[in-house]
């Protein structure tokens, strides 16, 4: 097919397309509305999409009505606070959709948010239409493409889940036009104008597209135009779209790049640290071909087209020639689905994640069009057709075997559709069937109709079940603390809630939505890197990239230390008990009978605690701690340390007296087998489920009340784990069902029980090295887990961790640690006492005292006085940015990192008043560069315009 600039008549094409869009958006959007349902999503929807565009268009509103005061760059309420531009950049701020939120008041956010939803959707289908347009295709088979294109697996799910995703499904036609407008000797300004939308819409899907673009270029150009087109002239017209917008979108890009190096994106393990993807993987792929409704995205491999595409890709190959670069890029595209190592360098280096599928279903709706043209205007030959019963007959056979491993009811329609096509292929070629455009086009219609529809319906339950209901956010937002934020007093404090405590109807709420109330947990796509090595220093088992604190696992330090004054947590909830020490109850809400409960648990209820021991935002701290002194502490000795005095540099330190550190207490203790023998936890050998293990603490009662009040850490300094091999797993899980039906006197199947483990452990992808480590007390059952190299996001490598088994006013006996899966584990820990003693709250006291005074928060500013009897370190728990600068009387003076995390500065002796000021690093230098871009474009633009005159 020859790609053409020839004008045509769109207006109709269009017309039909609006109308297939709104058969298409009833059955993608619809099945949610009507079962009581709404289109956000209850994990990124709910904590970030829709209450960051609500906020971005306060903050927007804001600048517009005061726009001297320049753009706010700081929140104080995101986490621990946040540079916005950070947050907002990923999110927001190139995203032309969010901007439409203006043109809503306040109360229809939520119906907005959705509404923009679909209408993303609908350009999604506009820019294919455009895309197709170009080439001598009829209405029927655009439409059919525009169908394919829209609905698949990736869509369906990023439609609702990741809305900023649809985007790049609207840019990638736009990309591929333009790069062939200059092939065939056009302007570059066209290729340059989608090239700066695609760099400020999102940088990390810019670097998608991007790479997309290079490898596109490279084919098309090495296939087909190779010798036929001047080299060097089309280079600079390459070279000047990219240059262009690369300048002209720095006052983005800039500040954005230097974000993510300074994040807890850094440093990620590539590809997740694998070679191959799990043996499962390659072996249900080629299923996820016409599984329409995946919710489940093997590393982000959808796929889930039209049941067509397996007749229109054989086709393809089959006629390979006419195609090269159509063929070659499916290819390398199978190639790459293949390797981790593809998806970890599109995923900026990162895990495996094969987002970079986006760029895929172009080509394959581009296979369909030419498959359903090439079928009904000549036909095929008796040979094509056995070729596509062939391959059909080898796919069905495929699932088939797979049924037997995965019996996945969700191919039932896909695979009626593809019999379906397969006939109306064989009766248009015998020409028994009139308009085969349309009626081709009506079956693949009719199959992405299912398919969207099955995939949203409730009772099916994947899409729908992880919907807000309709009303639920509000509720959410409404009941985020049980409404007991309202009794908690004004101030500048930061709030917490107990870990994994759900105190409304979601259990992934991980952010603060519209309380303006400052929630330490935050879940951003881009975190401070300097929060997130504080987490990680303190073994906080709870840390995620995403989310660097979430609740510090109650940990009665931590929480003080970040300024937490509130705790909330929900009666009924997981750790209700494990409130940290300093916090007492002070409100609640009406509680509610709950009579299908424990006894204990009839009243439910929110509580809300508070601590008179939270340190201040800011506090001058005459005493210091070497890093290499901090950096010798075990986790629990680090955050006792807190309290004792500050972490900075020896050259910042100077003269100032040094902290005496101490102040935990080590507690022996034996791990005990439930079969009676002593294990010795370096080499614990576990080849039994059923097995668990007790942790025996020896202490005396006099031992006990002279620890008093303590808060129980079980630190695991290191944990290896080395799975079994595959064999090894089915040899010890056979014995032990075969232990089991001794035991009860019953016979043993040993092939049904060995079919049960094989297919088990197959979709498991053992030997896997994800684990996790169980240990329960009386107050807490808490849990280490490394994740598995199937996690994307939340993907990290766990070498050890510190577990908070709550406060005590005496110490348990004894622990129950249980490991999740066979195999050797190595443990190196130690149990230790985190005393809350009279030592501790005489610090606290001090450390209350030498706030800083007349706090005042500002835009991008906060502001005080403090009276230094003595020289000292200007402390905070503000994460540290090259952002801050600092003027202590009226004098800019230098910023320090202060426990490793932290802003603050040096202070002399005497009265000072004190300011903070914040911008966004790279933001300046992105704004003159941009400047500069937009100059130089400017001046080729009036060149180029006198140059046509004068022609």
């Amino acid at each position: 097919m020859e790609f053409t600039f020839a004008r045509k008549k769109d207006r109709r094409t269009y017309l039909h397309y609006t109308v297939l869009f709104l058969v298409l958006a009833a059955c993608m959007f619809g099945p949610y509305l009507i079962s009581g349902h709404t289109l956000i999503w209850n994990t990124d929807a709910l904590n970030q999409h829709l209450p960051l565009m609500i906020k971005y268009r306060e903050y927007l509103l804001q600048f517009l009505r005061h726009p001297f005061q320049g753009p706010t760059e700081w929140s104080w309420t995101m986490g621990v606070g946040s540079d916005l531009f950070s947050v907002f950049s990923y999110y927001t701020i190139g995203d032309v959709f969010a901007y439409l939120a203006l043109l809503f008041p306040t109360s229809h956010l939520i119906f907005a948010y959705q509404l923009i939803i679909v209408l993303r959707m609908y350009c999604v289908g506009l820019a294919f239409v455009y895309f197709a347009r170009h080439f001598d295709f009829s209405d029927w088979i655009i439409l059919s493409g525009a169908a394919v294109y829209m609905v698949n697996a990736y869509l369906l799910y990023a439609a609702v889940a990741q809305p900023m995703f649809t985007t790049t499904f609207i840019l990638f036609p736009l990309i591929v036009v333009n790069i062939e407008r200059v092939l065939q000797g056009g302007s570059a300004w066209p290729l340059t104008g989608v090239f700066f939308w695609m760099l400020v819409s999102n940088y990390y899907l810019a670097f998608v597209l991007g790479l997309g673009a290079m490898l596109y270029l490279a084919l098309r150009w090495g296939l087909d135009y190779w010798g036929k087109i001047p080299f060097w002239p089309t280079i600079r017209k390459f070279a000047f779209a990219a240059g262009g917008s690369v300048l002209t979108a720095a006052v983005l890009l800039i500040p954005e790049i230097t974000g993510v190096i300074n994040s807890t994106r850094a440093g990620s393990e590539f590809a997740n640290g694998m070679v191959v993807y799990p043996f499962y993987y390659y072996l249900l792929l080629p299923k996820q071909l016409i599984n329409g409704d995946n919710w489940k995205l093997m590393f982000w491999s959808a796929l889930g087209l039209a049941s067509v595409i397996l007749l229109a890709i054989t086709y393809l190959y089959a006629n390979w020639k006419k195609h090269k670069t159509l063929a070659a890029a499916l290819f390398l595209g199978l190639v790459m689905l293949f390797i981790p190592a593809v998806g970890a360098a599109f995923n900026g280096g990162m895990s495996a994640s094969n987002r970079w599928t986006l760029l895929l279903y172009l080509p394959l709706a581009m296979t369909v069009m030419i498959f359903l043209n090439d079928l009904t205007l000549e036909g095929f030959t008796p040979k094509m057709i056995r070729l596509l019963a062939t391959s059909t007959g080898i796919y069905l056979v495929y699932l088939a075997v797979v049924f037997f491993i995965q019996n996945d009811d969700k191919l039932f329609l896909p695979v009626i559709f593809l019999l379906l096509a397969l006939g109306l292929t064989y009766l248009i070629s015998e020409n028994k069937v009139k308009q085969g455009q349309k009626s081709f086009a009506i079956l693949i219609i009719l199959n992405v109709c299912l398919n969207a529809a099955y995939a949203a319906l409730p009772y099916n339950g994947s899409f729908a079940s992880a919907m807000l209901n309709r009303g639920e956010y509000e509720q959410i937002a409404e009941k985020r603390y049980g409404g007991l934020e309202e009794k908690a007093a004004a101030g500048n404090y930061r709030i917490n809630t107990v870990s994994n405590n759900k105190i409304v109807s979601q259990k992934k709420v991980w952010n603060d939505l519209t309380s303006n109330l400052a929630n330490i947990s935050s879940y951003y796509s881009i975190q401070n890197a300097y929060l997130g090595q504080f987490s990680t220093d303190m073994q906080n088992i709870q840390y995620d990239n995403n989310i660097p604190l979430h609740q510090v696992d109650d940990r009665t330090i931590l929480n003080n230390f970040l300024g937490v004054r509130y705790i909330f947590a929900q009666t009924n909830g997981l750790n209700a008990q494990k409130i940290p020490a300093t916090y007492k109850e002070v409100a609640a809400s009406k509680a509610k009978q709950d009579y299908d409960a424990d006894p204990d648990q009839v009243q439910v209820q929110t509580k809300m605690y508070e601590s008179k021991s939270a340190f201040p935002l800011v506090w001058l701290e005459s005493k210091t701690i070497s890093p290499a002194a901090y950096r010798h502490l075990p986790a629990s000795g680090k955050e006792r340390a807190l309290a004792s005095g500050v972490v900075v540099s020896r050259q910042d330190a100077g003269q100032l007296a040094k902290a005496k550190l101490g102040g935990v207490k080590t507690i022996p203790a034996a791990l005990v087998s439930n079969r009676g023998n002593v294990v010795n936890p370096s080499r614990l050998k576990y080849t039994d489920s059923k097995e668990s293990y007790s942790l025996r603490l020896f202490l005396t009662k006099k031992q006990k009340a002279q620890l008093g009040k303590s808060e129980l850490h079980l630190e695991f300094r290191s944990i290896k784990y080395q799975p079994f091999t595959f064999a090894q797993q089915l040899k010890y899980e056979l014995k032990r069902a075969e232990q089991n039906a001794d035991l009860k006197s019953a016979s043993f199947n040993r092939v049904q029980n060995r079919y049960k483990y094989l297919r088990y452990h197959l979709l498991a992808g053992s030997p896997d090295i994800s684990y996790s480590l169980t240990v329960t007390g009386s107050k807490a059952a808490e849990t280490i887990s490394q994740p598995s190299v199937e996690s994307t996001s939340f993907f990290r490598l766990v070498k050890g961790g510190t577990m908070n088994l709550g406060v005590y006013s005496s110490l348990p006996s004894s622990l129950i640690l249980k490991p999740s899966k066979l195999g050797v584990y190595q443990l190196d820990y130690r149990i230790v006492a985190v005393p809350i003693n009279k030592t501790y709250k005489r610090q606290v006291k001090q450390i209350r005292q030498n706030g800083l005074k007349h706090l005042k928060l500002g835009q991008d500013q906060l502001t005080g006085t403090i009276t230094a009897k003595k020289a000292g370190i200007l402390t905070s728990s503000i994460p540290y940015s090259s952002g801050w600068s600092a003027v202590v009387d009226g004098k800019a003076v230098k910023v320090i990192l202060t426990n490793n995390a932290f802003l603050g500065l040096k202070l002399a002796k005497g009265k000072h008043k004190v300011a903070f000021y914040y911008h966004t690093p790279g933001l300046l230098a992105g704004f003159l560069v941009s400047l500069l871009g937009l100059l130089w474009l400017g001046s080729l633009a009036i060149l180029e315009k006198k140059r046509k005159k004068q022609r």
